[in-house]
Order: structure tokens, then sequence, then C-alpha cells
């Protein structure tokens, strides 16, 4: 017996996704849906590939650095400051990504309106 109304379960859920996707007012919020999804995920990458950008440059700067330094009190500076730098960078970076979540999530950034 419990297969049978699991299994009327599953049936009425389908069906109900099935007239959703069928009716008009559904079909037009998932597409809604949809496109709000993949407009806040290109935005995300767009800033993450930036963002990652941004930090192999200065980590490649900060290597460079370390490289020529003459004592190892030098280093350990270089790297103390390139440490706080990059915690800095990391906070930063993921307060725009939480704006840019927000911001679809609210609906302020609808495309097509």
């Amino acid at each position: 017996m419990t297969s049978m109304s699991k299994t009327s379960r599953l049936s009425d859920a389908m069906r109900s996704t099935h007239e959703l996707a069928l009716s008009g007012e559904g079909s037009r919020a998932l597409a809604v849906a949809t496109e709000t999804w993949f407009s806040a995920a290109a935005e995300c990458q767009r800033e993450m590939m930036g963002f990652v950008s941004m930090r192999l440059e200065k980590d490649g700067e900060t290597t460079r650095e370390i490289m020529a330094c003459k004592t190892p009190t030098d280093a350990a500076a270089i790297q103390t400051r390139w440490l706080e730098e990059t915690l800095r960078d990391y906070n930063a970076e993921m307060t725009k990504l939480m704006t840019i979540c927000t911001k679809y999530a609210n609906g302020g950034a609808r495309t097509g309106r």
C-alpha cells in the first residue's frame, strides 16, 4: 500500500508540473526565472573572472618582490602585506557577488524590462 501512495503522489506532482508548464502564465514565469538565473550567473562569472585576473597579477608581483628580497625579514614583511591585501580583496569580492545575487533575487535586474 505504501508504494501505491507514493506512486499516486508522484503522479499528482508530475501532472501538476505538466499543467503548470502548459499554462501560459506558468511558461512565462518559468522563462523569466530561467532568464534571470542565466543573467545573474553570467554577471557573477564576469565578476569572478575579473577578480581572478586581478589576484593573479597581484600574486605575481608579490612573488617577484619576495624573490628580490635580501633578508628573510623583508620577505616576511612582504608576505604579511600580501596576506592582509588578499583577505581584503576576497572580502570585497564576496560583497560584490552577494550584491549581484541580491539584486537579481529582488528582481532589480529583470531582463527585458
